[in-house]
């Protein structure tokens, strides 16, 4: 199996998980945070991953460089933070987890996307594998948030699922 293909599964599978974070941040049912705080909650994971991956990968930054990076994605997510308690968010231990997951969930999707095109895949074969997160989304929405689809749509839930995994196996061929 190609390098590339494990990425963009890889990619799917964070993707359909960061979906099943964010609608636990902002729905009614779970925190309850709305859609511009969940937004810099996000920032926070996104921040996080990405700045670590950089400063981990990059051989020409000095340790002294390295730290300052550090101190830098820090510093971001406690002014995030601060920001967040400032405008009344209430930063429990699952907003925080939750929405940091969603974060970095969704930045580790990216750098395996990006880890994809630089082992050659090509953008027609890759967007269609990892867009197979809507099955990942389905299916833990399913089984962990307990969103079973009315009985007049499960018919099509499973067939438009059917169609994606065959549609995936196509391409990935």
């Amino acid at each position: 199996m190609p390098t590339w293909l494990i990425y963009g599964f890889t990619s799917a599978l964070l993707w359909g998980t960061d979906t099943i974070f964010s609608k636990i941040v902002t729905s009614e049912k779970y925190l309850k945070i709305d859609a511009s705080n969940a937004s810099l909650l996000m920032l926070a994971g996104i921040i996080l991953v990405f700045l670590t991956f950089f400063i981990i990968k990059a051989t020409g930054l000095s340790l002294g460089m390295k730290g300052l990076g550090f101190a830098l994605i820090f510093g971001l997510i406690f002014y995030i933070m601060f920001a967040l308690k400032s405008n009344g968010v209430e930063l429990s231990f699952p907003v925080i987890s939750f929405g940091l997951l969603q974060g970095c969930f969704w930045a580790l999707g990216m750098v395996f996307t990006f880890l994809a095109f630089s082992s050659g895949a090509e953008a027609a074969k890759l967007v269609p594998i990892y867009n197979t997160n809507t099955l990942v989304a389905v299916f833990l929405g399913i089984f962990f948030l307990h969103e079973l689809p009315m009985p007049d749509e499960r018919v099509k839930v499973i067939t438009g699922a059917v169609m994606i995994v065959i549609g995936t196996i196509l391409i990935s061929k």
